[in-house]
C-alpha cells in the first residue's frame, strides 16, 4: 500500500488518493508516514487530503492529531496549510481545538492574506463548536471584513457565519457588515454567512428582516450548497415568525419535489408550519 500511496503521490493524482482514503481509512496510516518524510508540495497536498477527509470523519483522523502537530511545529512554512487541515481535523474536540489556537491566532495576524483566510476558516470550524475559543478573535475577524481583497472579506464573514450558527449573540451587533459581504459574495462562499442569518432569524428577527429577500434569492441560485443553506436558514427563521418568510413558500414547495432527498426533506421541514 505504501508504495501506492507514493506513486499516487508522486504523480500529483490527489482526487485519486482522496478517493482511496474515502474506501480505506487505513491509508491514513501510509500518508502519515509519507507527511513526516515528504517534501514540502507532497507535505501540503497530503495536508489537503487528509483535511478534507478529517472533515468528514473527524474521529478517525483524531488519534493521529499529535503526528501531524509535530510536523507542522517542525516545519513552520506548512503552518498555513497546516492549521487549515488542523481546523477541518479537530472542531469535534475542544482539547485539540485549544492546542491550534495559538498557530490561529498567530496566523490571523500574519501579513499574508491567504494565511489569514486559511485561519479565518479554520477558526468558523472550530467556533461553530466552541465559541469560547474564539472570541478574543473576533475583532481579527470583523476586522476582514473591511479588506480590499475579496476572498478575505468572504472568508472573514464565513467565519462570522459559522460562529454565529450556535452563537448568534456573539454575532448580531455586525450584521450590517456581513449584509454587505453577502451583497458582493460569490454563491459558492456564503454558506455560512446565510446558515447565520438563519440562527439570527429565529433570535432575532428584526435584524434580517429586510434580508428574507436576498435569502430566497439564494434558493434559485446554481450552486446547491447556497440553496440548501437558504432553504435551512428560511426554515429556521420560520419556526419563529412563519409570516416572514411566506414569499418564499412557492419556491419551497418547489423544491420539496427535489430528486435531491436531503434538500426535498430540509424544504418540506421549512414548509411543515404552514397551514
Amino acid at each position: 500500500m505504501a508504495a501506492g500511496v507514493r506513486e499516487i503521490l508522486r504523480d500529483r493524482q490527489y482526487g485519486k488518493l482522496t478517493e482511496l482514503l474515502y474506501e480505506d481509512s487505513s491509508v491514513i496510516e501510509e500518508l502519515l508516514r509519507e507527511l513526516e518524510g515528504g517534501d514540502e508540495r507532497t507535505q501540503v497536498a497530503i495536508l489537503n487530503v487528509i483535511g478534507r477527509y478529517g472533515f468528514d470523519n473527524p474521529e478517525e483522523v483524531y488519534p493521529y492529531t499529535g503526528r501531524i502537530m509535530k510536523v507542522l511545529n517542525a516545519n513552520p512554512e506548512l503552518k498555513s496549510e497546516g492549521a487549515c487541515a488542523m481546523g477541518n481535523l479537530v472542531f469535534k474536540f475542544r482539547d485539540k481545538s485549544g492546542e491550534i489556537m495559538p498557530i490561529l491566532a498567530e496566523l490571523l495576524r500574519d501579513q499574508d492574506s491567504s494565511r489569514r483566510q486559511d485561519a479565518a476558516y479554520a477558526l468558523g470550524n472550530i467556533g461553530f463548536n466552541f465559541p469560547e475559543l474564539v472570541e478574543p478573535e473576533l475583532p481579527r475577524l470583523v476586522a476582514m471584513l473591511d479588506s480590499e481583497e475579496d476572498d478575505e472579506r468572504e472568508a472573514g464573514a464565513q467565519a462570522l457565519g459559522k460562529i454565529g450558527i450556535n452563537s448568534p449573540d456573539l454575532i448580531k451587533d455586525y450584521i450590517p457588515r456581513l449584509v454587505d459581504v453577502l451583497e458582493h459574495a460569490k454563491d459558492a462562499s456564503c454558506g455560512g454567512i446565510i446558515s447565520a442569518f438563519g440562527a439570527i432569524g429565529f433570535h432575532y428577527p428584526c435584524l434580517i428582516q429586510g434580508q428574507v429577500d436576498k435569502l430566497i434569492g439564494y434558493l434559485e441560485s446554481e450552486n446547491p450548497i447556497a440553496v440548501k443553506n437558504a432553504v435551512m436558514a428560511l426554515g429556521i427563521i420560520g419556526m419563529s415568525n412563519q409570516d416572514l418568510i411566506a414569499d418564499a413558500i412557492p419556491s419551497l414547495s418547489k423544491l420539496a419535489e427535489s430528486p435531491d432527498k436531503e434538500l426535498a426533506l430540509n424544504a418540506k421541514v421549512a414548509l411543515a408550519g404552514r397551514s
